[in-house]
């Protein structure tokens, strides 16, 4: 491997971004436990031995020092958290105290913490966005060891036979002892792609490439790896790779491609998972909400290959994509989906029937328990949904901000992180009261200084300006290097604006994001249901923010506090923003103006004779 130049950021130097349990299958058979991600390694998210009491209620709620993306994992009494910041703690499973905090190497730019860690015996296994790898003592916090990967790691480690994988974003896939010594690498740009510079920089991939670079280079890992069996799952490049672990080193079984549906080209990976028979499920995108959920399977040296019926979606297809890995039992799919009305359903892949369990929208994949599917929904509720149908119940967090990050279930306990900072905890008798202090995860920490952070070099509007010149002076000049990365949830067509040190992104989907310009950390995320493809972009005014979000139901023109994300007024327009062309707001004189489409929508757009497909 060749040392990247990704950039980090610390608190002395920047860096620049160039363009576990011992046993042969680990999983949360025991109730006590929840060593990984969604409890093994596959990310089934099928705990069948849980369960969770009819009595059950809130015991406590545990302050972090950012916002949390990342799920809890359990382990012999402790559980394991790690914030947006890096910051690892370990807490008392009984009595909720702090046992110790670790704050992990990166500084500022070490944000965003999306892996989920993992235990395997008294090690505690940490991927960070700094690049840095973590073997930690489960008791004390200290550090056994520390691997440097030189490139962000988005992907949990999975805990194997007497060893843990995990993989960069740079997809280069490690196999490491409980504490943490390489057993070999493989990396999917040099063995797959055949290019051996440095995949961030874009001067490199001209010099490999002789023009631009196209979907075909596209190598990213952003999303969570798996195993089935002795084979690791790696979402790289939109591809789903199937690597075997021969023990001293590894062999590459197969390169799968998703089939033809609205495209050809490698598309992009939002969740994968397997089941205890070796399939392997792909929910994945191509382009204009084009996607739908494919089953892989290895079968000696080919791959077998179908979809889970009911789960496809485009822009003639009634529903929104899922965001998230499926939970898989029994051969029923669960899938959560940022939709009003279809948050959970369950996909029966034998008969194609498909049953909606609860309504609350979500990008937090389910966990099943015994008789209960649970996860935290984007109005910051968690939901504890009988499997076999009957009232559903939900749970508030204190101030309403999503939880996003699967929940983690032990001795009879729902472990719940949520992005307002808090680690929530429920179980039988719970009966105490929200926390009340906001941990004002919305305050920037890291701010952009220097003569282009004068509010006049803002990009407010989708256009640059009211003028629409698409122009604005940043003082760049090529080459260009990525300053930072996170993972997106939706999908996006128009370009984010800035304004107040922060910047702003809209879904089709109906989320709404701020971000630290300077490092991308997360300040805050606002979801309002009912939204249904609206590529529509904000707008930054004056410490406002104006967000025009259309539905089938409905459509509002809202206006948010900039800084902390709160609404200040709402108000509806009729028609359409039309498909691809939104045009923002503007302001003047202090009044909001806001154009859209007459007319309703039909089945395929319009009743012209012109229609781009569909029967």
């Amino acid at each position: 491997m060749r040392p990247s130049d990704f950039t980090r950021q610390t608190d002395s130097a920047v860096w620049i971004f160039s363009i576990l349990v011992f046993g042969v299958w680990v999983s949360a058979s025991r109730s006590d436990d929840w060593p990984q991600l969604l409890g093994n390694s596959q990310h089934s998210g099928n705990a069948s031995a849980c369960v969770v009491p009819e009595n059950i209620g809130l015991i406590g709620a545990v302050p972090l020092t950012d916002a949390v993306m990342a799920s809890p994992v359990v382990s012999d009494g402790r559980v394991f958290v790690v914030d947006g910041s890096g910051v690892v703690t370990a807490v008392d499973a009984k009595t909720l105290d702090v046992l110790w905090r670790f704050e992990t190497r990166g500084g500022h730019g070490n944000c965003n913490n999306v892996a989920t860690p993992a235990v395997v015996g008294n090690r505690l296994h940490v991927g960070t966005m700094a690049g840095y790898y973590n073997v930690l003592d489960v008791a004390s916090g200290d550090v056994i060891r520390e691997v440097d990967c030189k490139e962000p790691i988005f992907s949990a480690p999975v805990v194997g036979d007497d060893r843990v994988y995990f993989a960069t974003l740079g997809a280069q896939v490690y196999a490491v002892k409980p504490d943490g010594e390489t057993i070999w690498t493989w990396d999917f740009v040099e063995e797959v792609i055949e290019f051996d510079g440095n995949r961030w920089s874009g001067k490199d991939w001209l010099e490999f490439r002789g023009d631009r670079v196209t979907w075909r280079d596209h190598f990213v890992c952003s999303r969570n790896i798996c195993l089935v069996d002795k084979t690791v799952v790696i979402p790289a490049g939109g591809r789903t790779v199937f690597l075997e672990d021969r023990g001293s080193s590894p062999q590459l079984k197969v390169v799968g491609e998703i089939s033809e549906y609205a495209g050809t080209e490698f598309p992009a990976t939002f969740g994968q998972s397997a089941d205890d028979d070796g399939n392997v499920y792909v929910q994945w995108h191509r382009r204009d909400n084009a996607g739908r959920v494919e089953v892989l399977r290895l079968n000696g040296e080919n791959l077998d290959s179908r979809f889970v019926p009911e789960t496809e979606t485009s822009i003639d297809k009634h529903g929104l994509l899922s965001f998230a890995s499926v939970s898989v039992r029994d051969g029923d799919v669960y899938r959560v989906k940022p939709e009003q009305g279809k948050g959970l359903v369950r996909h029966g892949t034998a008969n194609g029937d498909s049953v909606v369990l609860c309504e609350a929208p979500s990008i937090c994949p389910p966990v099943l328990t015994k008789e209960h599917a649970v996860y935290g929904g984007l109005d910051g509720k968690l939901y504890i949904v009988p499997l076999s149908g009957g009232d559903v119940r939900s749970f508030a967090t204190a101030f309403g901000s999503p939880i996003i990050a699967s929940v983690a279930i032990a001795d009879e306990r729902i472990y719940a992180a949520c992005e307002d900072g808090y680690l929530y905890v429920f179980g039988a008798n719970g009966s105490a009261e929200l926390p009340t202090e906001d941990l004002q995860m919305w305050k920037p920490r890291s701010k952009i200084t220097g003569k282009w952070a004068d509010p006049k070099f803002d990009w407010y509007t989708n256009y640059g300006d009211f003028g629409g010149t698409n122009a604005n002076e940043q003082g760049l000049e090529p080459p260009l290097r990525m300053r930072w990365a996170r993972r997106l949830e939706g999908t996006v067509k128009h370009l984010p604006v800035c304004g107040g040190g922060r910047l702003y992104v809209h879904t089709a989907e109906g989320q709404i994001l701020a971000v630290e310009q300077d490092t991308g950390r997360l300040l805050w995320r606002r979801y309002w249901p009912n939204v249904y493809l609206s590529f529509t972009s904000p707008l930054y005014h004056d410490g406002k923010l104006l967000v025009p979000q259309a539905g089938l139901d409905q459509s509002r023109v809202r206006c948010l506090d900039a800084a902390a994300g709160d609404l200040i007024w709402e108000t509806p327009f009729t028609g359409s923003p039309s498909w691809s062309r939104q045009f923002p707001p503007m302001v003047h004189n202090n009044v909001v103006i806001y154009a859209s489409g007459s007319g309703e929508y039909a089945a395929q757009g319009t009743e012209t004779p012109f229609i781009f497909r569909g029967e």
